[in-house]
């Protein structure tokens, strides 16, 4: 497990990145678009916006060199399997290469050999840009289910890695605190994992397992301008894991929490929400319910310490902005009250 998660940790770290001109060059060569380029953020990949002369607009998504190719694979086959099951699904779709790859190799700046994959671009307003609703985390909930119905039978050997982002892992974290001495959530974060691990790790291998998402936060998810309610597309499959179903659930929930909230039963009613708009496209088990706050829990710990580390090992990197003291002790104060009011959920 530990050099499994090495691995994960490794594709975090920031190693070169690789200059717009080229990531132009490799549009134009490998794939055929005269584009200009963007770059976007990312916690592992390198991303790029390519707007084409005719107004289509693409994803260069460049793979971190210490990625193994089964990762990148696990994505464009997780892809191509949904547009299959659900064909109206609103998520991107593999564009294929020159040579009708789906994705490509190229030695960048310093002569290190790396993968690259282009998706469609899916237009919209970020939910992260919006203003919060009941109506809305109904919705994300029931597009949430939609997908794990169509991730339902799919199955690959990259779902399996470990990662930090999965909550079957998630007492991995410890390692993590280890490594951030100076960080002023570490008491309270350690703390809260010896409370939440043991129930995971009791309760996780009996739930339905399947492959999720896993990451639907609200950089993940696209809305109408004109409804901020209507949910109309999901990006970014870079944490897709073969986990238990609530876990997903779990994710949605924490992740969907609004900013403002500081106490434990605003954020009980916030999470119902989200997982009843779940239940309605994937009943949900008792014994899935009666999991959920634990691994919530979890999800709000797991946030603050991966920041934490990413920013640590990423100075110069701006992909996560540093955490507001008041928010952080705010979100740690919810999970403590999600472990002692299970039964609200």
């Amino acid at each position: 497990m530990a050099s499994d998660l090495d691995s994960f940790l490794a594709t975090m770290v920031t190693d070169s990145r690789v200059p717009l001109a080229r990531a132009v060059a490799v549009a134009r060569e490998r794939y055929g678009f005269e584009a200009r380029a963007v770059r976007l953020t990312g916690e592992r990949d390198e991303n790029f916006k390519l707007c084409v002369a005719d107004g289509s607009a693409y994803v260069l998504k460049i793979a971190n060199a210490s990625e193994e190719p089964a990762v990148g694979d696990l994505l464009t086959a997780a892809l191509r399997h949904v547009e299959k099951r659900d064909p109206g699904f609103p998520c991107p779709r593999v564009v294929p290469a020159r040579g009708g790859g789906s994705c490509v190799r190229f030695v960048d700046e310093r002569g290190v050999e790396r993968t690259a994959r282009v998706l469609t671009y899916l237009p919209g307003r970020l939910l992260g840009a919006t203003a919060r609703s009941r109506a809305q985390r109904a919705a994300c909930g029931r597009i949430a289910g939609r997908l794990a119905n169509a991730l339902r039978g799919f199955d690959h050997p990259g779902a399996y890695r470990a990662m930090v982002w999965d909550l079957r892992h998630v007492s991995q974290l410890h390692r993590l605190l280890e490594q951030l001495p100076e960080c002023p959530y570490r008491p309270a974060a350690a703390s809260l994992l010896e409370r939440v691990v043991p129930e995971i790790e009791e309760r996780l291998p009996r739930l339905r397992q399947q492959v999720v998402h896993n990451d639907l936060n609200p950089l993940n998810i696209l809305v109408s301008p004109a409804d901020e309610a209507c949910v109309t597309g999901v990006i970014d499959f870079g944490d897709l894991t073969h986990t238990a179903l609530i876990a997903d659930v779990a994710v949605t929930a924490a992740e969907l929490l609004p900013n403002e909230c500081r106490a434990t039963p605003s954020a009980c009613e916030s999470i119902r929400e989200v997982a009843g708009g779940y239940h309605e496209s994937v009943p949900l088990q008792p014994q899935e319910r009666a999991a959920l706050a634990p691994l919530v829990a979890a999800r709000l710990v797991t946030n603050l310490v991966v920041q934490e580390w990413h920013r640590h090992r990423n100075p110069a990197g701006g992909h996560y902005a540093a955490l507001d003291p008041a928010f952080a002790g705010a979100r740690l104060e919810i999970a403590r009250g999600l472990l002692q009011e299970e039964g609200a959920l």
